[in-house]
């Protein structure tokens, strides 16, 4: 018997014509999978100060009585969303992704089906070929510098814990909420605590979307997350 599962969704001060990217993934992924698989679709907005209206909250719950929208204020970080989220869900498998879908819609569908016959306790993306070459020369630095501090200071069982689609069974659920970090490296917080659990986890390679974007961050992020990596490193 198939399991259900629910999506997270955070979302912060999304870009505009969001609601149709999001519906139009959901539709996609709902007609993959059947009707009855996907039990709820958490959009938790995380502090928006633009983007984000009642009148889009509507669209979406017209659109699929499926939709919850959580509301964070003020703002406090995608791990803190993601937590809210996955908090609020009950189905057996929890997947999040990013409010722009940045991967094919197919890969959410490929997640479920391995959590659905147990063939893990967690799956993480692992970004290929589609993604760096999307990247700026800097941000493509920052990111293979941070598979190579995963590999060499943290040891864990997969390299690239930053991919930002994720999906867990119960057991994954029990790591993942015993997570703190607010913002982006609370992922890869998760995979600390999961290796250390000795839980499944397994990395597929995703495609990135032809149309995403990847923005490089700000300097203020950078500071922050290096912080966050500091507390990581010598918290455990």
């Amino acid at each position: 018997m198939s399991k259900t599962f629910d999506l997270i969704i955070p979302c912060f001060n999304p870009r505009l014509g969001w609601e149709k990217i999001v519906l139009d993934a959901v539709a996609d992924i709902e007609l993959q999978l059947g009707q009855d698989v996907l039990t709820e679709i958490f959009v938790v907005d995380d502090g928006s100060t633009e983007g984000f209206s009642a009148q889009t909250e509507s669209l979406l719950l017209k659109a699929n009585s499926k939709f919850r929208v959580l509301a964070i204020f003020p703002n406090k970080g995608k791990g803190n969303a993601v937590r809210t989220g996955v908090l609020a869900s009950t189905s057996a498998i929890q997947i999040y992704t990013d409010v722009d879908f940045p991967y094919l819609n197919s890969h959410v569908v490929q997640f479920y089906n391995k959590l659905n016959i147990g063939e893990a306790d967690i799956i993480v993306a692992s970004r290929g070929s589609s993604y760096y070459e999307a990247l700026s020369p800097f941000r493509k630095v920052l990111s293979r510098s941070m598979q190579t501090i995963n590999k060499s200071i943290f040891s864990l069982a997969v390299s690239d814990t930053q991919g930002g689609l994720k999906g867990f069974n119960a057991r994954g659920r029990e790591v993942f909420l015993q997570t703190s970090i607010e913002r982006y490296l609370f992922d890869l917080e998760f995979v600390q605590k999961a290796t250390r659990a000795k839980l499944r986890i397994l990395p597929i390679e995703v495609k990135l979307k032809n149309e995403i974007n990847l923005p490089t961050p700000s300097f203020g992020i950078l500071v922050r997350e290096l912080a966050n990596l500091f507390r990581i490193l010598f918290r455990f």
